[in-house]
């Protein structure tokens, strides 16, 4: 990801002018080594373009000056863009020092702690926000400059050939915006301050509080209004859907119906997680964890939070619609005019068209979608493919999702069964199918651990850091090695009475396996369990950015709980021996147990996210500090694109779809 697009997007708009002119030096530097590379790959001699002019002392001491003289161009305009650097800072510092004072003076000129005059303290609060907001800014525009100065100067060293990066870092480290404590200093004090008159003195809420309090009107209220209608939608169909499931005495799940209902649960599933991943968006936007910059996202490319409900509203639309109609099929029984492979087919072409349009399409979601495919592809090739943040978290979310790739694996082994063979017996294909089972869903259910255990090796050969790279092999080595075991060896994949050494071993396998993920999660992922004597919240560590320290105790407990509960999904011998036998009851209680994992994979996300904001413990990213995340890509009425084709279509389609049900039902009442 280019940092030119990094600083144009998080830079504070007043203040363009005086952060460093990434863009310029760039060009420069292009420039300068450019002339440089031409006068010396330029033929000389006999003009047939042959080099035949020996170089002698003299042209050698020439190419010499010449270089020098480039490079002190260079370092000219680099010195003089950190002079503007830092003389904005200064005066800054100073400016803000005084609003400080003169809203403490202020304060104390009014009775201090006097919480009887609401006007003045509804005054008081909006000028904490704002002077928190600009300090925050501020030191947004330390982190931001050093880094961009730090980027040149790596450029410049691999154009130069020179070492001069070391040189010009220990010259920043000098300058007094590098060194100045004194943002630092006034970010305590006001947000002491603010914690005193209306936290009850909790620093850490006042803290949170007032990051909290900066979020601006991004988005227009016709795109609220249609999100809610959608959303509307979209519960009116889930209950229906849960009525013709549960209540209509006209329809049980019957086993021809199981055939097709993998199809719906892993689409349906994925669904559920593009919903939390929008949720998951707007907890980090609301409380300025950078995830743009840790994802490496380009600002051109980053949905908001309210584009990803949109398209998952948009998506369960069109696929709930879909799944009662065929519930509808099954209660009025239409075999005999239409076959109900229609509507899995039908699903099964709309997503492929959804896919493919996304693909070829342009636009902001195309772009999107294409960084997560650069990532799969990242993953699929490990360890040979990059191995970036957003690829480990990536294939994270993968280890969540093996229930959703053996559906996903069910349904394209019937259909291209069906479609190989012209059955017209989807039963035949699914025990077929059922057949493959133990063959095919214990390598789904392995290979995300094996792509990550890849990724810790290749972050082991590119950092040569055992730790922690080699002990989260380990991790995923054993619960590669549970699935392996638990679901191919013969002792493990019928129930016994009473149980043998084998089984005893392996169950000891699975829980050992279980608490170490746990402790994993809690310590490195999310730099939780942090023992400190006199600590006024226990185990939590002291720089947080979310407000509600309950949030994060329930996180530690929750973890547990869900852990222990997924892996009775991937238990290999029969449900029958600790769960229910009827089909309804199988049929609710798996993706429920799925879909409470995704939400505390999603919950493990946010807090994975925000720690590595905050902390640089497992060495994705060299810098310290990130820039904290400030949305200001404000949409306006004027500067929006007129709707594209593809939405269009999609509206259209979908309007089809209801008009299209609400006539079938019609017809057959």
């Amino acid at each position: 990801m280019k940092f030119g697009k990094h600083l144009d997007q998080a830079l504070y708009e007043p203040w363009r002018d005086h952060y460093v002119n990434y863009k310029k030096l760039k060009s420069l530097l292009k420039k300068l080594f450019g002339e440089k590379d031409e006068k010396q790959q330029r033929p000389t001699g006999t003009g047939y373009g042959s080099f035949d002019r020996v170089e002698d002392g003299e042209s050698c001491e020439l190419r010499s000056y010449e270089t020098k003289h480039l490079e002190e161009r260079f370092i000219e305009q680099l010195d003089k863009e950190v002079e503007k650097v830092n003389s904005h800072y200064k005066n800054m510092e100073e400016k803000l020092r005084k609003s400080f004072d003169a809203m403490r003076a202020q304060s104390d000129a009014h009775g201090g702690d006097n919480r009887t005059d609401r006007a003045y303290q509804r005054s008081l609060n909006i000028s904490c926000v704002g002077l928190y907001r600009t300090l925050n800014m501020l030191n947004n525009f330390v982190y931001l400059n050093r880094i961009g100065f730090d980027k040149i100067a790596k450029k410049f060293d691999k154009a130069s050939k020179g070492h001069y990066r070391e040189t010009f870092d220990q010259r920043i480290s000098g300058t007094y915006f590098a060194t100045s404590t004194g943002v630092a200093e006034m970010l305590r004090d006001t947000a002491a301050f603010f914690a005193n008159h209306f936290e009850s003195g909790d620093i850490t809420k006042a803290k949170v509080r007032l990051l909290a309090k900066m979020t601006e009107g991004l988005y227009r209220k016709s795109d609220m209004l249609w999100l809610g209608v959608k959303i509307g939608i979209v519960i009116m169909l889930v209950f229906w859907n849960m009525f013709n499931l549960t209540v209509s005495p006209n329809l049980h799940i019957k086993e021809e119906m199981s055939v097709y209902i993998p199809l719906y649960r892993s689409i349906g599933l994925l669904i559920c997680l593009i919903w939390m991943w929008g949720f998951n968006v707007w907890i980090w936007s609301n409380y300025r964890v950078n995830h743009v910059f840790i994802f490496e996202i380009s600002p051109k490319h980053k949905l908001n939070h309210l584009e990803i409900f949109d398209e998952a509203a948009s998506l369960s639309i069109v696929v709930l619609l879909n799944s009662l109609l065929f519930l509808h099929h099954q209660q009025y029984h239409l075999r005999t005019t239409l076959s109900e492979i229609v509507y899995p087919i039908a699903l099964i072409a709309f997503i492929i068209v959804k896919i493919i349009g996304s693909i070829v399409g342009g636009g902001t979601k195309h772009s999107a979608q294409k960084d997560i495919v650069h990532s799969m592809g990242s993953i699929f090739i490990a360890p040979f493919g990059r191995a970036r943040f957003r690829d480990c978290y990536l294939a994270d979310y993968f280890c969540s999702m093996q229930k959703i790739f053996a559906d996903l694996e069910y349904s394209v082994c019937l259909y291209a069964i069906g479609l190989s063979t012209f059955s017209n017996d989807p039963r035949a294909c699914a025990v077929y199918c059922t057949n493959l089972g133990p063959i095919l869903v214990p390598l789904v259910h392995a290979l995300p651990y094996w792509f990550r255990f890849n990724q810790c090796m290749h972050r082991y050969i590119e950092t040569r850091k055992r730790w922690p790279n080699l002990a989260n092999a380990f991790k995923y080595t054993l619960c590669q090695v549970s699935v392996i075991i638990g679901s191919l060896h013969p002792f493990f994949s019928e129930y016994q009475a009473p149980w043998s050494p084998y089984r005893l071993f392996w169950l000891a396998l699975i829980v050992f396996t279980t608490l170490y993920t746990y402790f994993w999660d809690i310590i490195m992922d999310w730099g939780l369990f942090q023992f400190q004597p006199g600590a006024r919240h226990p185990l939590l560590r002291p720089n947080r950015l979310f407000p509600k320290t309950l949030f994060y105790y329930w996180a530690i407990c929750s973890n547990l709980v869900l852990r222990f509960t997924w892996v009775v999904t991937l238990i290999p011998f029969p449900f029958q021996s600790v769960l229910p036998t009827s089909i309804e009851s199988q049929n609710i209680l798996l993706p429920t147990l799925t879909l409470a994992e995704l939400f505390r994979r999603s919950q493990w996300g946010i807090l994975r996210v925000e720690y590595e904001h905050l902390s640089t413990s497992q060495g994705f990213r060299k810098y310290k500090h990130l820039p904290l995340f400030f949305d200001r890509a404000v949409k306006r009425e004027d500067t929006l694109p007129k709707s594209s084709l593809w939405i269009n279509i999609e509206v259209i389609f979908m309007a089809f779809l209801l008009v299209f049900f609400s006539v079938v039902v019609w017809v057959l009442k």
